[in-house]
């Protein structure tokens, strides 16, 4: 039991650290990538993530790459700790139950994923929904000028509570974990797939340690990837949770959101923000790994 809960620990500890660091250097590009993706087709007010970044600050200030961000700072450290502890048991459970085989397969890497998205999910949810508001909030202004105005995060909070009740802040659930169940499955298939690969090109064994250059590349990769095949169902997610239940609601779920947005906009509303969304989680998930692999690395001994 006491190797049990080190390990536990460990994970814990590493996982927020390593989370909070990636979210803090990566929260802009997510202003970009939320607000580039809430814009129907025809109607853009910007040309691509880079206007996007240079319109926001020239019109906004830069401040306003920061919105929301006192929420993702609150929430990320116990979100990314159930992550990574939910991968590693997991896998650890998979492992003791069926053995080292199946404990290394890639169904086990997108299945344990799956379940680290679900516990980090009950936390990242509601950030996500005070976050995006936030950084949404002068297009829908615009759209809604009666709307609440949000004067932060703890107020935003504090008012979609009084106004929509806890469902308010759990808007778009199952939308989330469609979206980041298989991306997060897909991500950790691809980076453990790349990291076995290299460790055999390198001589090394698959646990061995292995450099950090090495651990970017794989997380950069697999979270490029993922975050492509993705981008449809995070189109889907985002116009849903921005959505206010205070205001005529033109999405209604995913498949009412899906056929609303094909039949308005046409199959490119599904990859809009793509470029944000790739540049937003490929440097987090490299910077979130390759730190959570250090600190595992850097701590096993002494926690």
């Amino acid at each position: 039991m006491g190797d049990k809960k080190e390990s536990s620990l460990l994970y814990i500890l590493t996982g927020a650290t390593s989370g909070l660091l990636a979210d803090s250097i990566m929260h802009p590009i997510d202003t970009v990538r939320a607000r580039v993706q809430i814009e129907k087709v025809g109607k853009s007010q910007y040309k691509g993530t880079f206007n996007a970044l240079n319109q926001i600050i020239k019109n906004e200030g830069v401040s306003y790459l920061y919105k929301g961000f006192p929420i993702v700072a609150t929430a990320t450290v116990p979100a990314h700790a159930l992550y990574f502890l939910g991968y590693e048991y997991s896998k650890q459970w998979v492992t003791n139950r069926y053995g080292k085989k199946w404990g290394e397969s890639t169904i086990t890497h997108f299945s344990a994923g799956f379940v680290a998205d679900a516990l980090g999910s009950l936390i990242w949810v509601p950030m996500d929904i005070i976050k995006q508001r936030l950084q949404v909030q002068s297009n829908t202004q615009k759209l809604n000028p009666n709307q609440t105005y949000y004067k932060g995060s703890f107020h935003a909070g504090k008012v979609i509570l009084q106004e929509e009740g806890i469902r308010g802040l759990y808007r778009g659930f199952i939308p989330a974990l469609a979206t980041y169940g298989p991306f997060v499955g897909i991500y950790f298939s691809v980076y453990e797939k790349c990291k076995s690969t290299i460790s055999s090109l390198l001589s090394k064994e698959k646990d061995q340690y292995l450099p950090i250059p090495y651990q970017l590349g794989s997380g950069f990769f697999a979270g490029a990837f993922a975050a492509a095949v993705t981008c449809p169902l995070d189109v889907i997610k985002t116009r849903i949770q921005v959505q206010r239940s205070t205001e005529k609601q033109i999405y209604k779920g995913m498949w009412h959101s899906f056929k609303t947005i094909l039949k308005e906009e046409g199959p490119k509303a599904f990859v809009k923000g793509m470029g944000a969304r790739i540049w937003w989680i490929a440097p987090g998930n490299a910077l979130t790994i390759a730190s959570y692999e250090q600190l595992k690395y850097l701590f096993k001994d002494l926690i």
